[in-house]
Protein backbone atom coordinates (compact mmCIF):
# COMPACT_ATOMS: atom_id res chain seq x y z
CA UNK A 1 0.00 0.00 0.00
CA UNK A 2 3.02 2.31 0.74
CA UNK A 3 4.21 1.91 -2.54
CA UNK A 4 1.14 2.29 -4.05
CA UNK A 5 0.49 5.84 -2.23
CA UNK A 6 4.42 6.98 -2.68
CA UNK A 7 3.77 6.04 -6.91
CA UNK A 8 0.67 8.29 -6.80
CA UNK A 9 2.22 11.24 -5.48
CA UNK A 10 5.42 10.71 -8.14
CA UNK A 11 2.76 10.39 -11.11
CA UNK A 12 1.05 13.68 -9.71
CA UNK A 13 4.07 15.71 -8.87
CA UNK A 14 5.34 14.11 -12.52
CA UNK A 15 2.29 16.45 -14.44
CA UNK A 16 3.01 19.43 -12.46
CA UNK A 17 5.65 21.08 -15.73
CA UNK A 18 3.05 20.26 -18.84
CA UNK A 19 0.00 21.65 -16.33
CA UNK A 20 1.62 24.66 -15.92
CA UNK A 21 2.89 25.38 -19.32
CA UNK A 22 -1.37 24.24 -20.08
CA UNK A 23 -2.49 27.35 -17.96
CA UNK A 24 0.51 29.59 -19.20
CA UNK A 25 -1.70 29.48 -22.06
CA UNK A 26 -4.50 31.66 -20.87
CA UNK A 27 -2.73 33.21 -17.83
CA UNK A 28 0.94 34.84 -16.68
CA UNK A 29 3.26 32.36 -14.74
CA UNK A 30 2.08 34.62 -11.15
CA UNK A 31 -1.59 34.14 -11.23
CA UNK A 32 -0.60 30.21 -11.96
CA UNK A 33 1.21 30.76 -8.86
CA UNK A 34 -1.48 31.68 -6.77
CA UNK A 35 -4.49 29.75 -8.34
CA UNK A 36 -1.61 26.93 -7.00
CA UNK A 37 -2.46 27.74 -3.48
CA UNK A 38 -5.76 29.14 -3.86
CA UNK A 39 -7.03 25.80 -5.46
CA UNK A 40 -4.80 23.53 -3.25
CA UNK A 41 -6.12 25.10 -0.03
CA UNK A 42 -9.58 24.40 -1.45
CA UNK A 43 -8.79 21.02 -1.36
CA UNK A 44 -6.98 20.96 1.68
CA UNK A 45 -9.95 22.25 3.32
CA UNK A 46 -12.19 19.27 1.61
CA UNK A 47 -10.11 16.72 2.92
CA UNK A 48 -10.01 18.02 6.50
CA UNK A 49 -13.95 18.27 6.38
CA UNK A 50 -13.77 14.96 4.62
CA UNK A 51 -12.27 13.03 7.17
CA UNK A 52 -13.38 14.91 9.88
CA UNK A 53 -10.03 15.91 11.26
CA UNK A 54 -9.52 18.53 13.46
CA UNK A 55 -7.19 21.04 12.27
CA UNK A 56 -4.77 24.31 13.80
CA UNK A 57 -3.86 27.36 11.60
CA UNK A 58 -1.04 28.95 13.28
CA UNK A 59 0.92 31.89 12.36
CA UNK A 60 3.17 32.26 15.36
CA UNK A 61 6.43 30.20 14.46
CA UNK A 62 9.19 31.92 12.44
CA UNK A 63 9.31 28.35 10.12
CA UNK A 64 6.05 28.69 9.27
CA UNK A 65 6.80 32.08 7.64
CA UNK A 66 10.11 30.53 6.27
CA UNK A 67 7.96 27.59 4.78
CA UNK A 68 5.71 29.65 3.04
CA UNK A 69 8.20 32.09 1.75
CA UNK A 70 10.07 29.88 0.33
CA UNK A 71 7.15 27.57 -1.35
CA UNK A 72 6.10 31.17 -3.06
CA UNK A 73 9.71 31.28 -4.47
CA UNK A 74 10.01 28.09 -4.91
CA UNK A 75 6.61 28.03 -7.71
CA UNK A 76 7.00 31.81 -8.97
CA UNK A 77 10.35 30.97 -10.26
CA UNK A 78 9.07 27.30 -11.32
CA UNK A 79 5.92 28.56 -13.47
CA UNK A 80 8.20 31.22 -14.88
CA UNK A 81 10.89 29.26 -15.89
CA UNK A 82 8.18 26.28 -17.18
CA UNK A 83 5.77 29.21 -19.18
CA UNK A 84 8.90 30.82 -21.03
CA UNK A 85 11.24 27.70 -21.67
CA UNK A 86 10.44 23.42 -22.34
CA UNK A 87 8.20 21.62 -19.73
CA UNK A 88 11.09 19.01 -19.29
CA UNK A 89 13.51 21.96 -17.80
CA UNK A 90 11.41 21.88 -14.52
CA UNK A 91 13.71 18.74 -14.25
CA UNK A 92 16.63 20.93 -13.29
CA UNK A 93 14.87 21.79 -9.88
CA UNK A 94 15.43 18.44 -8.41
CA UNK A 95 19.31 18.57 -8.71
CA UNK A 96 19.74 21.85 -7.42
CA UNK A 97 17.04 21.10 -4.30
CA UNK A 98 19.52 17.98 -3.62
CA UNK A 99 22.31 20.33 -3.51
CA UNK A 100 21.17 23.01 -1.36
CA UNK A 101 19.62 20.25 0.97
CA UNK A 102 22.86 19.04 1.30
CA UNK A 103 24.24 22.50 2.04
CA UNK A 104 21.24 22.89 4.73
CA UNK A 105 22.52 19.53 6.38
CA UNK A 106 25.92 20.56 6.76
CA UNK A 107 26.01 24.42 7.82
CA UNK A 108 22.75 24.70 9.35
CA UNK A 109 21.85 21.62 10.78
CA UNK A 110 25.97 20.55 11.61
CA UNK A 111 26.06 17.12 10.26
CA UNK A 112 29.02 16.19 8.67
CA UNK A 113 29.19 14.83 5.01
CA UNK A 114 30.22 11.87 3.83
CA UNK A 115 32.48 10.98 0.38
CA UNK A 116 29.31 9.66 -1.12
CA UNK A 117 27.32 12.55 -0.31
CA UNK A 118 29.78 14.95 -1.98
CA UNK A 119 29.75 12.13 -4.34
CA UNK A 120 26.12 12.73 -5.46
CA UNK A 121 26.51 15.94 -5.35
CA UNK A 122 29.14 15.87 -8.21
CA UNK A 123 26.73 13.42 -9.98
CA UNK A 124 23.91 16.29 -9.62
CA UNK A 125 25.91 19.32 -10.99
CA UNK A 126 26.77 16.85 -13.79
CA UNK A 127 23.42 16.28 -14.92
CA UNK A 128 22.38 20.24 -14.59
CA UNK A 129 25.23 20.80 -16.77
CA UNK A 130 25.01 18.24 -19.42
CA UNK A 131 20.78 19.55 -19.83
CA UNK A 132 21.29 22.86 -19.87
CA UNK A 133 24.19 22.92 -21.98
CA UNK A 134 21.88 20.15 -24.59
CA UNK A 135 24.68 20.32 -27.04
CA UNK A 136 24.21 24.10 -27.81
CA UNK A 137 26.73 26.60 -28.81
CA UNK A 138 28.34 28.43 -26.18
CA UNK A 139 26.87 31.32 -27.04
CA UNK A 140 23.33 30.41 -27.48
CA UNK A 141 23.78 28.50 -24.04
CA UNK A 142 24.82 31.55 -22.62
CA UNK A 143 22.31 33.87 -24.22
CA UNK A 144 18.83 32.13 -22.53
CA UNK A 145 19.59 28.51 -20.99
CA UNK A 146 22.09 29.89 -18.54
CA UNK A 147 19.32 32.63 -17.55
CA UNK A 148 16.49 29.33 -17.80
CA UNK A 149 19.09 27.39 -15.14
CA UNK A 150 19.79 30.49 -12.93
CA UNK A 151 15.74 30.49 -12.56
CA UNK A 152 15.37 26.91 -11.62
CA UNK A 153 18.35 27.17 -9.13
CA UNK A 154 15.84 29.81 -7.49
CA UNK A 155 13.26 27.83 -7.40
CA UNK A 156 14.90 24.83 -5.88
CA UNK A 157 16.66 27.62 -3.08
CA UNK A 158 12.68 28.41 -2.63
CA UNK A 159 11.65 24.76 -2.30
CA UNK A 160 14.74 23.80 0.35
CA UNK A 161 13.52 26.34 2.80
CA UNK A 162 10.52 24.85 2.30
CA UNK A 163 11.52 21.37 3.10
CA UNK A 164 14.05 22.29 5.85
CA UNK A 165 10.53 24.19 7.55
CA UNK A 166 8.69 21.10 7.49
CA UNK A 167 11.73 19.14 9.41
CA UNK A 168 11.61 21.50 11.69
CA UNK A 169 7.42 21.96 12.29
CA UNK A 170 7.14 18.03 11.59
CA UNK A 171 8.46 17.48 15.61
CA UNK A 172 5.79 19.68 16.51
CA UNK A 173 2.56 19.31 14.46
CA UNK A 174 0.31 16.95 12.04
CA UNK A 175 1.28 16.98 8.56
CA UNK A 176 -1.97 18.30 7.47
CA UNK A 177 -1.38 21.49 10.15
CA UNK A 178 1.67 21.87 9.28
CA UNK A 179 0.75 21.89 5.65
CA UNK A 180 -2.47 23.93 5.57
CA UNK A 181 -1.23 26.79 7.62
CA UNK A 182 1.92 27.31 5.03
CA UNK A 183 -0.40 26.75 1.88
CA UNK A 184 -3.04 29.35 3.57
CA UNK A 185 -0.65 32.33 3.94
CA UNK A 186 1.13 31.41 0.77
CA UNK A 187 -2.05 32.35 -0.79
CA UNK A 188 -2.83 35.31 1.35
CA UNK A 189 0.77 36.81 0.63
CA UNK A 190 0.30 36.00 -3.03
CA UNK A 191 -3.64 37.73 -3.35
CA UNK A 192 -1.62 41.20 -2.06
CA UNK A 193 -0.13 41.86 -5.72
CA UNK A 194 -2.22 39.92 -7.38
CA UNK A 195 -4.07 42.82 -8.81
CA UNK A 196 -1.14 44.12 -10.41
CA UNK A 197 0.24 41.14 -11.58
CA UNK A 198 -2.63 39.38 -13.42
CA UNK A 199 -2.20 39.38 -17.42
CA UNK A 200 -4.30 37.13 -20.17
CA UNK A 201 -1.87 35.16 -21.90
CA UNK A 202 -4.59 34.10 -24.75
CA UNK A 203 -8.15 33.08 -24.45
CA UNK A 204 -9.30 30.77 -21.18
CA UNK A 205 -9.65 27.82 -22.30
CA UNK A 206 -11.66 24.57 -20.85
CA UNK A 207 -7.87 23.33 -21.01
CA UNK A 208 -6.47 25.46 -18.83
CA UNK A 209 -9.27 25.57 -16.30
CA UNK A 210 -8.58 22.12 -16.11
CA UNK A 211 -4.68 22.07 -16.05
CA UNK A 212 -5.65 25.24 -12.60
CA UNK A 213 -7.87 22.59 -10.69
CA UNK A 214 -5.40 19.60 -11.15
CA UNK A 215 -2.22 21.81 -9.95
CA UNK A 216 -4.65 22.97 -7.12
CA UNK A 217 -5.57 19.19 -6.53
CA UNK A 218 -1.99 17.96 -6.51
CA UNK A 219 -0.41 21.21 -4.65
CA UNK A 220 -2.94 20.83 -1.40
CA UNK A 221 -3.39 16.54 -1.84
CA UNK A 222 -0.49 15.02 -3.10
CA UNK A 223 2.08 16.04 0.13
CA UNK A 224 -0.51 13.65 2.62
CA UNK A 225 -0.71 11.18 0.00
CA UNK A 226 3.21 11.27 0.07
CA UNK A 227 3.73 11.38 3.76
CA UNK A 228 1.23 8.40 4.70
CA UNK A 229 3.12 6.16 2.18
CA UNK A 230 6.88 7.33 3.65
CA UNK A 231 5.09 5.61 6.88
CA UNK A 232 5.09 2.30 5.16
CA UNK A 233 7.95 1.88 3.35
CA UNK A 234 11.72 2.72 3.63
CA UNK A 235 13.92 5.55 2.65
CA UNK A 236 15.84 3.89 0.27
CA UNK A 237 12.96 2.88 -1.97
CA UNK A 238 10.45 6.10 -1.48
CA UNK A 239 13.35 8.06 -2.52
CA UNK A 240 13.87 5.74 -5.71
CA UNK A 241 10.30 5.64 -6.48
CA UNK A 242 10.29 9.80 -6.24
CA UNK A 243 12.80 10.70 -8.29
CA UNK A 244 11.41 8.27 -10.71
CA UNK A 245 9.20 11.58 -11.35
CA UNK A 246 11.75 12.94 -13.63
CA UNK A 247 11.99 10.29 -16.63
CA UNK A 248 7.73 10.51 -16.14
CA UNK A 249 8.26 14.88 -16.56
CA UNK A 250 10.36 13.97 -19.72
CA UNK A 251 7.81 11.17 -21.21
CA UNK A 252 5.10 13.95 -20.83
CA UNK A 253 6.82 16.41 -22.30
CA UNK A 254 7.72 14.72 -25.56
CA UNK A 255 4.10 12.98 -25.34
CA UNK A 256 1.85 16.29 -25.25
CA UNK A 257 3.95 19.01 -26.15
CA UNK A 258 6.24 16.97 -28.65
CA UNK A 259 9.55 18.59 -26.58
CA UNK A 260 12.98 17.51 -28.18
CA UNK A 261 14.49 15.30 -25.96
CA UNK A 262 17.53 14.96 -26.87
CA UNK A 263 20.50 12.37 -25.98
CA UNK A 264 22.36 14.89 -23.36
CA UNK A 265 18.83 15.80 -22.02
CA UNK A 266 18.44 11.98 -21.06
CA UNK A 267 22.27 11.55 -19.89
CA UNK A 268 21.76 14.08 -17.89
CA UNK A 269 18.45 12.86 -16.20
CA UNK A 270 20.09 9.18 -15.84
CA UNK A 271 22.99 11.60 -13.57
CA UNK A 272 21.54 12.88 -11.32
CA UNK A 273 18.98 9.98 -10.65
CA UNK A 274 21.96 8.35 -9.84
CA UNK A 275 23.33 10.83 -7.61
CA UNK A 276 20.36 11.62 -5.63
CA UNK A 277 20.19 7.46 -5.60
CA UNK A 278 23.63 7.32 -3.80
CA UNK A 279 22.79 9.98 -1.52
CA UNK A 280 19.87 7.75 -0.38
CA UNK A 281 22.01 5.09 0.65
CA UNK A 282 22.77 4.22 4.13
CA UNK A 283 26.71 5.02 3.80
CA UNK A 284 26.00 8.26 2.38
CA UNK A 285 23.92 9.67 5.35
CA UNK A 286 25.34 12.56 7.09
CA UNK A 287 25.84 12.31 10.36
CA UNK A 288 24.89 13.78 13.04
CA UNK A 289 27.20 16.79 15.15
CA UNK A 290 26.09 19.03 17.65
CA UNK A 291 22.53 20.41 16.22
CA UNK A 292 21.50 23.71 16.84
CA UNK A 293 18.43 25.32 18.48
CA UNK A 294 16.01 25.13 15.53
CA UNK A 295 13.01 26.31 17.53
Amino acid sequence: MGILLLLLSTLMWSFVSILVKAASFSVDSYTITFLRFFIGVIFLFLFVWFSRNKVTITWKSKWIWYGALGKIVNYLFENFGVSIGYAYEQILVTPFLTIFMLLFSIFYFKEKATFLSWLAATLCISGVFLISWNGLPIAQLFEFDLFLTVIFAISALGASFHFVSQKVLIQKMGAVDMNLSIFLWCSVLTTIPLPTQFEWTGELSSLSILALVLLGFITGISFIIYAKGLKHVSFLIAAVLVNSSVLFTIFWSWLFFNEPITIYVILGSILFLVGMIVLSLPSAKVSNQNRRDQA
